[in-house]
């Protein structure tokens, strides 16, 4: 019985490796990442990523990002830089020239995943990249405006330049790697400022203390801590000269003392339920061969295989200690979202395919063809439900009908090569990814271009400002310009420092007339009354989620 830990390198299909294959993968998943990206529209946290960008096309580019005018001290400038670079070929930012800079680093990172998975065998860098590919939080983040996907790039790439510099004789190409680390530690750092440092050194310093290495560490300790001192001393020299010593504070508010001091937004527990959903279908597998395993009681089994593959090569060491560290840096930070945990996907992935290969090589699988069953059940059904879907729900749907039609067509191709072409002890690894694979498509046909257009504020503030002539100035009242602000800034043909955002009654009176007024519709505000009392033309209602809001025109008869 062969191991994974046996012949590092070997191909077990028989074939060679051929970077036409890669490419090939790599492109069918960008494809399905962004091809149903122009017909939904930006919202919920996209928005500022985004409205940061059209400023900086309307303005020119700049070290400080901007939102609404005013600098933006949370995040360094590099991924609006890039929405910037793809948005100049139509001259406005679209959700696909938005999407573009996070699709294109998941694309990197999972190129960047098989080459690390390689080291240990080349069924272990195919299995990493197609568990990564098809985590959940993963697909939809590598299809959203996501800083964090860029982060999570120029992360993995520093860790695996610093892993092959450590695993190569030839001097020219260890300098070179540690170039690369350099460059991409400084990538991460103009990504989402100083943390970009940490993680890196918290997952290859925690790597060396495992091998206790004690004189590499050391010298590691050394690098990290003088390049990250010099990158962070140069970006508040350059923020000083922009914005003074209150600028310089909100910076270091925001980039480092603020990510640790906040108030928790979330529980503790919470990045240990995110691990449900990166293991998604797998834990069932898992537990089922966890189960047979320890029923065996085997000196054998797969806990035995399991180990012997983790001590036995250094990038499953590395892989483990790199999930550890960063899960555990997240875990005690204030702040939490699901989102933050993705420079950790690599390493997790990884160590799922490390796991599942164990667990298929031995073969301790509990009612594995009543779960392929199940499995390819629901993938009949879903894929049959999608195509009826667009007919009976048209009101929903914002995609062309071809789409749906390519979807279910090529969904039902791998199915087929699920049937014909894999190894029939891993028919259930193929029809999990399938599944996955169809259930995520689906929902970028059929669920977020939906959800988004509710969402984003984009028919409203278009529809409204059709109606009043392009120098009617446009003023929102009880509107935070920190929430449903930005979603109306983005989408308006105004520039978005031109916008004006009114909070109390009293400044609503001396304002510039005629004027587009919008607020929400409610009695919480006294907008209500205000209208009562004034010359105003309603000249539109709508919703978005269920807040309820009205444009009007303010001295349209005086």
């Amino acid at each position: 019985m062969t191991n994974i830990s046996d012949n590092p390198g070997k191909d077990y299909s028989g074939k060679n490796y051929s970077w036409i294959r890669l490419a090939g993968v790599l492109f069918i998943l960008f494809i399905a990442y962004t091809w149903a990206q122009p017909f939904r529209d930006i919202y919920g946290l996209e928005t500022r990523n985004a409205l940061m960008a059209r400023e900086m096309l309307e303005n020119g580019t700049s070290l400080i990002p901007k939102l609404l005018g005013r600098p933006y001290p949370d995040y360094p400038p590099l991924y609006f830089w890039l929405e910037t670079l793809f948005s100049k070929p139509l001259g406005h930012i679209t959700t696909l020239s938005a999407v573009l800079p996070s699709a294109l680093s998941a694309i990197g990172i999972l190129a960047l995943t098989y080459f690390f998975g390689r080291s240990i065998n080349i069924r272990t860098g195919w299995l990493s990249v197609l568990i990564l590919a098809t985590i959940p939080n993963f697909w939809l983040e590598a299809g959203s405006v996501t800083i964090d996907m860029l982060l999570a790039f120029n992360i993995t790439a520093t860790i695996l330049c610093l892993h092959f510099r450590d695993n190569n004789q030839s001097s020219a190409k260890r300098i070179a790697y540690t170039v690369g680390a350099t460059i991409f530690l400084l990538f991460a750092f103009l990504t989402k400022g100083p943390i970009g440092i940490v993680l890196p050194a918290i997952s290859w310093g925690g790597y060396l203390l495992w091998e206790r290495r004690w004189k590499n560490l050391f010298s590691f300790a050394l690098f990290i801590i003088s390049i990250g001192l010099l990158y962070m001393a140069i970006e508040l020299i350059i923020v000083y000269h922009a914005g003074g010593r209150q600028l310089v504070y909100d910076v270091i508010k925001m980039q480092i003392t603020g990510r640790i001091t906040d108030k928790a937004n979330k529980s503790f527990i919470y990045y240990p339920i995110c691990l449900i959903e990166i293991g998604s279908i797998w834990w069932l597998v898992i537990i089922s061969g966890l189960a047979r395993s320890y029923a065996g009681k085997s000196e054998k089994s797969m806990f035995y295989q399991f180990a012997k593959t983790v001590t036995t090569y250094p990038a499953t060491r590395l892989a483990i200690m790199w999930f550890l560290g960063i899960f555990a840096v997240f875990t005690l930070a204030g702040s939490k979202h699901s989102r933050y945990l993705l420079p950790l996907y690599p390493a997790a992935a990884i160590i799922f395919a490390c796991l599942i290969e164990t667990l298929f090589e031995n073969r301790p699988i509990l009612y594995e063809n009543i779960l392929r069953n199940i499995i390819n059940v629901l993938i009949g059904t879903i894929l049959l439900a999608g195509l009826i879907f667009p007919f009976l729900c048209k009101q929903f749907i914002f995609i062309p009908l071809s789409f749906f039609f390519i979807w279910f067509a090529v969904n039902i191709a791998f199915w087929l090569i699920v049937r014909t072409r894999i190894e029939e002890k891993y028919k259930l690894v193929g029809s999990i990814l399938l599944l996955l694979i169809v259930v995520l498509s689906g929902s970028n046909l059929m669920v977020i271009p939906a959800y988004s257009g509710m969402a984003s504020g984009r028919a409203f503030i278009t529809a409204a400002e059709s109606k009043v002539g392009s120098e009617v100035p446009v003023d929102f009242y009880g509107i935070s310009s920190d929430g449903d602000g930005i979603k109306f800034a983005l989408y308006s043909k105004r520039k978005s420092t031109e916008i004006r955002f009114i909070n109390t009654i009293e400044e609503l009176n001396p304002i510039t007339k005629p004027c587009l007024l919008i607020s929400h519709l409610d009695d919480k505000t006294g907008f209500k009354k205000f209208l009562s009392e004034n010359n105003c033309d309603r000249i539109m209602e709508g919703k978005i989620y269920s807040k309820q809001f009205v444009a009007c025109l303010l001295g349209s008869g005086e």
